[in-house]
């Protein structure tokens, strides 16, 4: 299978387009909490943190993958409790199968759940995507892999 590298200059323009969607959807940014899915929605949720100015940054650390790559059940090695809420938008790298956002949809249903790309093959579709229709099969490559 042929593996597509994204730039980070890919990645800055699509977490553009998020904090833009963002912006737009939520009614007081200045109340607006972001919480970054670790590990691939880290260096995204920075990116719209920095440009919408909200401070508010808190860290889910949910483990899909085993060492050798291969998906497993979701496990959630958070210290931090969230909280639920409108104000509140889970960012994450890619909505894949659907998994990680019906995990987060069934634990905080109020909350939005923002990625920066979607893949056709996404059962369960967050609510906010800077880009979407991504080929089911294509291998992506983040820049911080």
């Amino acid at each position: 299978m042929e593996k597509t590298h994204l730039s980070w200059d890919e990645i800055k323009h699509w977490s553009d387009i998020l904090a833009e969607k963002i912006a737009a959807d939520c009614a007081d940014l200045e109340q607006a909490t972001l919480v970054a899915v670790s590990r691939g929605g880290l260096i995204p949720a920075q990116l719209v943190a920095y440009k919408l100015n909200i401070r508010d940054v808190r860290v889910m650390k949910l483990i899909s993958y085993n060492d050798a790559g291969q998906r497993e059940e979701i496990k959630d090695i958070s210290t931090d409790r969230l909280f639920d809420g409108g104000d509140v938008y889970f960012i994450d790298d890619l909505a894949d199968s659907g998994s990680t956002v019906e995990y987060i949809r069934k634990k905080f249903p109020t909350a939005r759940i923002c990625t920066l790309l979607m893949k056709t093959c996404c059962e369960k579709e967050p609510d906010i995507c800077a880009r979407s229709g991504l080929d089911a099969d294509a291998w992506l490559v983040f820049p911080w892999d």
